[in-house]
């Protein structure tokens, strides 16, 4: 008996083991998982550098021609670390119309996805929403090896029937280069216009980059983006958003802005005490209008079990509010701030991946909350250049009355 049951463990042993050797091709297993080769016969390919497409979050791609956020040869020296970071593509955006029933990507890669805590469909990866600004719903991502560096992918297959795209670009590499392709023959429009013209610039860490999204147009400023209708300039340097001058005197250089969003506390931790009056002057000498709004860090998991590092936040985060209450009371009513604090509400520890960097959960809390602030500061400053310029309006018509 004592020998049956010891050969009967044995194979069960052996069984189990048989079976944790076993590598799990998911692949096979689930259908939905498969990757798919691209059809890309009869397709037509076309650079979305060139009309009628329309390329935004690059300010300086008419110049360099590359797909960067900051010029390939800046007027004033930066750090090699947000000089490198700076070929990230978070925020770019392709943007057109067509009646294809079927669009395409093909894509070569600065270097193949290789993050720990973040899907290679976010770091490396397109997704593709549709409806004009301010209407976008997501329709795709795009699905690759992970150790990939160039991919071919179909985005979207439809009926034939006139759409508005956009993708949304990777947020933790480069891209050398990206084709759109549709069916030959198949029309392509400029995009619809957006409702407002004016730029909106958000100067930050990871957490602005889009760390770490599931997929691009999961990082808040791609959520605000499409909430508002408006333009985007992704300025977040992982690890990086310290908020030295040069990166303030390069803000400057960016045309149509409607707002500034200052979101690098994450990174400047206690210096920001010494740098956010210095970058708050230079933006305010090179246009004393400029709305500007100061957003401190959201909460971290690991303050809400550590006391000293909470008090610390908090303070830093008093410092910031109390910055722009003084400024306000001196006469700058166009500087803001938000208390990031609060963003991700009472699951603030369930809402990151480390600790740290958002998921899409908390991505979208973070759309929610600062939405609301963006929309009535921009709201105020519609007002405010209304009021300005109707004392003009009415001086014009009692001249042109008396003329007559």
């Amino acid at each position: 008996m004592k020998l049956f049951i010891t050969i009967a463990m044995h194979l069960t042993l052996v069984g189990l083991s048989f079976l944790q050797a076993q590598e799990i091709d998911i692949e096979k297993l689930d259908p939905n998982m498969t990757l798919e080769k691209a059809d890309t016969n009869g397709v037509a390919w076309f650079d979305p550098r060139t009309a009628p497409f329309r390329l935004v979050g690059f300010p300086w791609i008419s110049d360099d021609k590359v797909y960067r956020r900051l010029p390939v040869k800046p007027e004033w020296p930066i750090r090699p670390a947000v000089d490198s970071l700076a070929d990230s593509t978070a925020g770019g955006q392709i943007q057109f119309q067509s009646d294809s029933p079927k669009v395409l990507v093909r894509v070569k890669l600065r270097q193949p996805s290789g993050m720990y805590h973040m899907p290679a469909t976010g770091q490396s990866g397109f997704d593709l929403y549709l409806g004009q600004a301010g209407e976008q719903r997501y329709a795709g991502t795009t699905r690759f090896d992970s150790g990939a560096k160039d991919y071919e992918v179909t985005l979207f297959t439809g009926s034939k029937s006139n759409r508005h795209f956009t993708l949304n670009f990777p947020l933790y590499n480069g891209v050398d280069s990206v084709e759109i392709g549709v069916v030959a023959g198949a029309t392509i429009a400029a995009p619809l216009p957006y409702k407002h013209d004016g730029r909106i610039v958000v100067y930050g860490t990871s957490i602005t980059q889009g760390g770490c999204a599931a997929r691009p147009g999961m990082a808040y400023p791609n959520i605000l983006s499409r909430r508002l209708g408006r333009e985007f300039i992704n300025l977040g340097f992982s690890g990086n958003g310290r908020g030295e001058p040069e990166l303030a005197k390069l803000i400057n250089q960016i045309e149509r802005k409607s707002l500034v969003v200052l979101d690098y506390e994450a990174n400047a931790g206690e210096s920001i005490r010494k740098t956010l009056r210095p970058f708050v002057d230079l933006l305010r000498e090179h246009d004393k209008d400029l709305s500007i709004l100061i957003i401190s860090k959201i909460r971290y998991a690991g303050e809400l079990h550590n006391p000293a590092s909470l008090k610390s936040a908090k303070a830093r985060e008093k410092f910031q509010a109390d910055f722009v209450k003084t400024r306000r009371s001196a006469g700058d009513m166009n500087l803001h701030f938000l208390g990031g604090g609060t963003l991700l509400g009472d699951h603030a520890d369930e809402c990151t991946v480390d600790g740290v960097h958002p998921t899409d959960l908390g991505f979208m809390k973070m759309g929610d909350g600062i939405e609301p602030v963006i929309r009535e500061i921009l709201k105020k400053r519609r007002e405010s250049a209304h009021l300005q310029r109707s004392p003009r309006i009415k001086l014009g018509a009692a001249i042109n009355g008396a003329s007559n």
